[in-house]
């Protein structure tokens, strides 16, 4: 239920005490990953296409030019009205485990896909 967008609308708190074990910094890139960035570095990477909402490919140095991110992640926020939110306020609230609001009033999220919003437009 925690990544419901209508759970996420009528209970935020639970989704921001979950992130902060989800939060960029938490993990290290894999031999994978560091893989992943050696092609990019050869030049034979196009892109690289994850499930993952974990932005370990960015971790490792992989451009953000060349990941597609079909669930999105972290490196990015808006509230549920769109509007732009700064990375580490939200990464400060979740640490806190509590909500933030957009200056509208609306819930601020990483720009994760939760069941019932749309996959990215790059994706």
């Amino acid at each position: 239920a925690i990544f419901e967008i209508d759970y996420f609308r009528a209970k935020p708190q639970p989704f921001y005490k979950l992130a902060r074990v989800l939060l960029p910094g938490t993990y290290r890139p894999t031999p994978t990953h560091h893989f992943i960035k050696l092609l990019h570095d050869k030049g034979v990477l196009l892109r690289c296409f994850t499930q993952n909402i974990d932005s370990l490919e960015r971790a490792a140095g992989l451009p953000t030019d060349k990941v597609v991110a079909a669930h999105g992640n972290f490196d990015s926020a808006k509230c549920l009205r769109g509007h732009p939110a700064d990375v580490a306020e939200v990464e400060q609230a979740c640490h806190a485990g509590e909500p933030m609001r957009c200056h509208c009033g609306e819930l601020v999220k990483p720009d994760i896909v939760f069941f019932g919003e749309n996959l990215p437009e790059r994706f």
